[in-house]
C-alpha cells in the first residue's frame, strides 16, 4: 500500500476553486469523492462563522445542509474534474484534497499497480509528485487546529507586529486564551513536522 500526494494546477471551471473563492474565511475539507460515468461528486465539510450564510452562497450544482450553527456538509452533485476522474479510474482512493487559490494537493492511497495506472492516466495533466511512500502514522492536523491556524493567519496573529492578540482570537472562537494557545502550538507542531518530514 502506498500513500501518494500530487500537486496540480486548478483545472478550469473547477468547483473546488469556485467554492474556495466563495468561502475564503472558511475551512473546507474534502470528505469524499466518487465517480459515476464521467461525472464526479464530492462531499465537503465546511466550517465558518455562519452555516446559513455558507449555504446561501452555494452554486446551483451544489447542495448543503447545516450540521451546526457554524458548520455545513456540502454535496457537489455534478462536476467534470479533469484530475479526479483519472485518479479514480486508476483504482486509487482519494483521501483528501487541499485547495489553494491556484493549485490542488491530492492525497491518494493505492497499491503498486494503481500507482502505475495513475501515472499513465495522468499523462497530459500537469502534475508534480510531491510524496510517495508508506502510509504515515503521523498525527494529521485536526479540523479544529486547521480552522484556528487558518483564521489566526488571516487575522494577522502571525504578522510582525501582530494585528490581533491571542486574547482577541480566543474571544472570537469563544474559548480561553490558554486553550487557544495550546491548540495553536499543537497545530503548528504538526504543520512543521509535516513540512520538515519528521515524525
Amino acid at each position: 500500500m502506498l500513500e501518494v500526494q500530487i500537486k496540480t494546477k486548478l483545472p478550469e471551471n473547477c468547483t473546488l476553486a469556485t467554492l474556495n473563492g466563495i468561502m475564503k474565511s472558511c475551512v473546507v475539507k474534502v470528505e469524499g469523492i466518487a465517480k459515476k460515468e464521467e461525472v464526479v461528486k464530492g462531499l465537503l465539510r465546511v466550517k465558518g462563522k455562519n452555516a446559513d450564510e455558507i449555504l446561501e452562497k452555494l452554486p446551483s450544482h451544489c447542495e448543503g445542509v447545516p450540521i451546526s450553527s457554524k458548520e455545513a456538509k456540502v454535496l457537489i452533485k455534478e462536476h467534470t474534474c479533469l484530475v479526479a476522474i483519472p485518479i479514480l479510474e486508476s483504482g486509487c482512493v482519494i483521501t483528501g484534497v487541499d485547495v489553494s487559490e491556484s493549485e490542488l494537493v491530492w492525497s491518494i492511497i493505492c497499491d503498486d499497480e494503481g500507482f502505475i495506472a495513475l501515472l499513465e492516466n495522468l499523462e497530459g495533466v500537469d502534475f508534480e509528485l510531491i510524496y510517495k511512500g508508506k502510509p504515515s502514522g503521523k498525527d494529521e492536523i485536526t479540523y479544529r487546529e486547521e480552522e484556528i491556524l487558518k483564521i489566526a493567519l488571516e487575522k494577522g496573529y502571525f504578522d510582525f507586529p501582530k494585528r490581533v492578540k491571542l486574547e482577541q482570537l480566543a474571544e472570537f472562537f469563544g474559548i480561553a486564551p490558554s486553550t487557544l494557545s495550546e491548540i495553536l502550538r499543537r497545530g503548528q507542531k504538526k504543520v512543521l513536522e509535516k513540512y520538515f518530514g519528521k515524525a
